[in-house]
């Protein structure tokens, strides 16, 4: 159980991000400061800048949790689509899609968020790779891993655009057969 400390902590950091996004979907991500996001959350700049060392890590708070969660599940490729679905189509995602200062929306109309999270997919599948390695080989373990992080970039994208639960719905589906292709690997 999380002290008082870590507990206030994540209260400020969560009040910091839903003040981000609302100002995001507002005014656009571009035309956003870190001041301005600070005295909508009434807190310091200080403050935003200790959880949050950029403005585009505003838009990916959960970009960290995401890769534990994903580095997690590195010897399960099964699992993964099952993993993934719920990552992307949890309950907050399908609450960030219908909001204008969603992570997908913003990234759906921002070029340089967009790079943002093919980096972080970059990263991750880097990460990924090097825990495949020994099994895989080190070329196969990283186009492995750029295929199933280009799986995730592309839900993302998809997300950007999703206006019905019924579209939420197809694109579960497209993810799971997107990830089928790697089914043969994980049963080695």
């Amino acid at each position: 159980m999380a002290g008082l400390r870590e507990r206030k902590k994540a209260q400020t950091r969560a009040v910091i991000a839903a003040r981000a996004a609302e100002l995001f979907a507002r005014n656009g991500f571009r035309a956003v400061t870190m001041i301005e996001v600070a005295e909508a959350a009434e807190v310091s700049e200080q403050t935003v800048y200790n959880h949050f060392p950029t403005k585009e890590s505003l838009v990916f708070d959960r970009a960290l949790e995401l890769r534990e969660a994903l580095l997690e599940r590195a010897t399960d490729l099964a699992g993964y689509a099952d993993w993934l679905t719920t990552a992307v189509l949890d309950d907050s995602a399908r609450r960030a899609i219908r909001s204008p200062g969603g992570m997908p929306r913003l990234v759906a109309s921002d070029a340089g968020l967009r790079r943002h999270l093919l980096e972080l997919a970059d990263e991750w599948s880097s990460a990924l790779a090097d825990t495949w390695a020994e099994e895989f080989g080190l070329i196969t373990a990283r186009t492995l891993t750029d295929g199933l992080l280009h799986v995730f970039v592309r839900a993302v994208d998809r997300l950007g655009t999703i206006e019905s639960d019924e579209q939420i719905d197809e694109l579960k589906a497209d993810i799971h057969t997107a990830l089928e292709v790697f089914r043969p690997l994980s049963d080695r």
